[in-house]
């Protein structure tokens, strides 16, 4: 059996491979966690540590900024091949829902990140929407 290189012991691994695409996500992220814990490792929290990446990238959606989305999916799309399940839901639940409840109205979350995403992270993010909004999606949009 493969040895699984992202788990729930290294979570900081995890979220390090996520910023390490761009330099501007890499020191907002550096900032926020200096401001957030101020230093101190032990009152993480991953999930709104994953959620603060999450706005930055609806941001850079947002703004058409989007030159370092393509080596930010292939992360993930490595990330979620290669993983535990706690891994797996740190990105899905942590990352995937996040993006879609920053998007807000104004951002059509079913599609528009679609060209970024892999072929596992499309399966994750679209299994996502069916949880909350059931398969009808799909069909509204032809997508079954």
């Amino acid at each position: 059996m493969p040895t699984v290189e992202f788990t729930n012991l290294h979570r900081d691994k995890v979220l390090n491979e996520l910023v390490s695409v761009d330099k501007e996500l890499r020191d907002s992220f550096k900032k926020y966690l200096h401001n957030e814990y101020k230093g101190d490792k032990s009152k993480r929290l991953d999930y709104v540590d994953i959620a603060e990446i999450a706005r930055f990238v609806v941001d850079k959606f947002q703004k058409q900024q989007t030159i370092a989305f393509q080596p930010f999916f292939d992360k993930v799309e490595n990330i979620l091949g290669n993983c535990d399940t706690d891994i797996e839901n740190l990105i899905v639940v942590g990352l995937f829902e996040s993006i879609q409840n920053n998007c807000g109205s104004e951002i059509d979350y079913h599609f528009v990140f679609n060209r970024w995403l892999g072929n596992l992270s499309k399966q994750k993010w679209d299994k996502l929407i069916d949880s909350w909004e059931g398969a009808e999606w799909r069909v509204k949009y032809k997508q079954i």
